[in-house]
């Protein structure tokens, strides 16, 4: 499932994704109530440092690995395409929560995001958080 953040076109597997609802804007916060749950979420572009102003509609992906689900705020939603996913050289084994790379139909590069490492990182900052 691609999605956008900034010029930026992230790749999330299908089957890691459980639903995309509209962000609803807080400041500050980075939690939401989704029907009764209380959901920890992450903003991609904070994230992965992504330059420009968020738009003032975006959306949430609420993604899964093993018992933990968290959301991903991104600008757009893409949709889903067939893609070859092709795994990040050596050189890039530093780069955290990024599993590889797709090249896209227009020649660019989208990054695949890591759902496991994402969902760990938004779990720990939200207990940490909490604890202080």
């Amino acid at each position: 499932f691609q999605v956008a953040v900034g010029g930026n076109v992230f790749v999330i597997p299908l089957d890691a994704i459980d639903e995309c609802v509209e962000c609803v804007k807080q400041e500050g916060c980075s939690y939401t109530n989704l029907r009764g749950e209380v959901l920890p979420f992450m903003r991609i572009r904070d994230f992965f440092h992504i330059g420009g102003r968020a738009p003032s509609r975006e959306s949430i992906v609420v993604v899964k690995h093993g018992g933990l689900r968290a959301g991903l705020v991104v600008d757009t939603l893409l949709g889903e395409f067939q893609m070859v996913i092709k795994p990040l050289g050596k050189m890039f084994n530093h780069v955290k929560c990024i599993s590889g790379s797709s090249i896209m139909g227009s020649g660019e590069v989208a990054l695949i995001v890591d759902v496991a490492a994402l969902c760990e990182q938004i779990v720990s900052r939200q207990a940490q958080r909490t604890a202080a």
